[in-house]
């Protein structure tokens, strides 16, 4: 033990390695080790809404040869700052050694904790033979809004109290005064959203939230986007689409029916270094104004129109004297929840198997398998050109009532995919436009 905590001290590299050692050799009667730690069932979770959430890991063989192994107790550590940790101290709470097997659904037990505030947690476990385990490596939750009085935030709409065609944006400037030690935002918006800040995407997450009843339940996410801002001007911009909320029909449908227009909800904390605070949230300060994204249906495809686009409509330094003011609206009615259901990503993505020109002209382009997913391809055109994609299971059989445009600016290489949309397919048909280049389809 001697020779453990003499190596811990040392600053040198090859004292890191002695460190390393020392700490293997400190705890080598232990035949377990924690791994895997999750909170509320996910890891590091960014919007933990449980006054008391659950903690779970695995306990896992150093020696994975060796068998009857058990834990017989844990002990959970959780902090307000990762430092303390890493000296084996809890200012929030210590769980002390108890007699459990237990690793699923461990309460927190603590002091209350704080809403939109990051912890650091870890545990140690004890093995059959009661030796106790090195303990595991840090891991976050942090928590979201934990009473529905903590939402400040207004839901917004576009003007006018009906669906607009095309799916609207919004924006909204403002200004921070000092150095950021940390920023969580909470959002919600329905049907799906897209949440961008000072001109960078947040988040890889697609198709969120999740589809409820919203009159009932609405799901909000949360994201740590303390890298994202500066000291000041910053901007939000928000990317709405209709997704199971605003079911247009135009094309193919698989039930028809509207919860309303478009409408979202966000409110972004920021702590700076000094301890003071400040909240920024959706009202009809916000500016809204038309995107290019001029049809959209969950099933029925999407047109996109790039000659709409505004380049650095999400940066602080666009002119937005253009765009309309929002308009504050009820909501659904939902109580908003936070999303623990994983998030939806792009899990690959594949290459055509074949291309092959038809005698029409367009071209079918074979994925190689059937999957639900998003055509992706990248076409160079002149302006105004549409390129038009449809889907199929069954070769020779495109679906006509499920399409994709997308209409061109004529200005070099243009990547084509959709949003808030996808389909099963197997097939591609690519018409309007010269052999596709780098085609094929984003798997969800």
């Amino acid at each position: 033990m001697t020779t453990a905590c003499r190596g811990l001290v040392l600053v040198t590299a090859a004292g890191l390695v002695a460190a390393a050692v020392g700490v293997r050799a400190a705890w080598a009667g232990s035949s377990l080790e924690p791994a895997a730690l999750r909170c509320e069932c996910r890891e590091e979770p960014m919007n933990v809404d449980a006054a008391q959430p659950r903690f779970q890991w695995r306990s896992q063989a150093v020696d994975p040869q060796r068998r009857g192994l058990r834990q017989t107790a844990y002990r959970i550590l959780v902090a307000a700052d990762e430092t303390l940790l890493q000296a084996d101290r809890a200012d929030v709470w210590d769980s002390g050694q108890v007699a459990s097997d237990q690793s699923v659904d461990v309460r927190y037990s603590g002091p209350p904790l704080q809403s939109h505030t990051c912890y650091w947690w870890k545990v140690q476990l004890w093995d059959q033979d009661g030796q106790p385990t090195a303990w595991s490596r840090p891991a976050r939750f942090c928590t979201g809004l934990l009473s529905a009085d903590e939402w400040v935030a207004r839901w917004i709409t576009a003007p006018g109290g009906e669906a607009p065609r095309a799916l609207p944006l919004f924006r909204h400037r403002f200004a921070l005064a000092k150095p950021v030690r940390h920023a969580l935002v909470f959002i919600c918006g329905l049907g799906h959203y897209e949440l961008r800040l000072n001109g960078q995407r947040v988040g890889d997450w697609v198709m969120d939230p999740g589809w409820t009843n919203y009159r009932r339940t609405c799901l909000y996410s949360g994201y740590d986007v303390t890298d994202r801002l500066q000291v000041g001007e910053n901007a939000l911009g928000v990317m709405l689409g209709n997704g199971m909320y605003n079911v247009t029909g135009g094309r193919y449908v698989k039930f028809t029916g509207s919860f309303g227009a478009p409408q979202l909800i966000c409110q972004l904390h920021v702590t700076f270094t000094d301890g003071t605070t400040q909240i920024v949230a959706s009202d009809p300060s916000w500016r809204t104004a038309p995107g290019p994204i001029v049809f959209s249906c969950i099933y029925g495809g999407e047109d996109y129109d790039a000659r709409r686009e505004l380049p650095g409509w999400d940066t602080a330094s666009f002119d937005a004297t253009a765009w309309g003011a929002a308009a504050a609206c009820d909501g659904p009615g939902g109580r908003l929840v936070a999303q623990y259901a994983p998030p939806i990503h792009v899990a690959e993505r594949l290459v055509p198997a074949a291309i092959n020109r038809l005698e029409s002209g367009a071209y079918e382009i074979d994925c190689g398998l059937n999957l639900s997913a998003r055509p992706f391809f990248k076409v160079r055109g002149q302006r105004g050109q549409q390129v038009t994609v449809t889907c199929a299971e069954q070769q020779g059989h495109p679906w006509e009532g499920h399409a994709y445009t997308s209409t061109l600016t004529g200005e070099g290489e243009e990547t084509c995919v959709p949003r808030f949309t996808y389909f099963s397919f197997q097939y591609l048909y690519v018409s309007g436009v010269a052999r596709p280049e780098d085609a094929g389809s984003a798997a969800g």
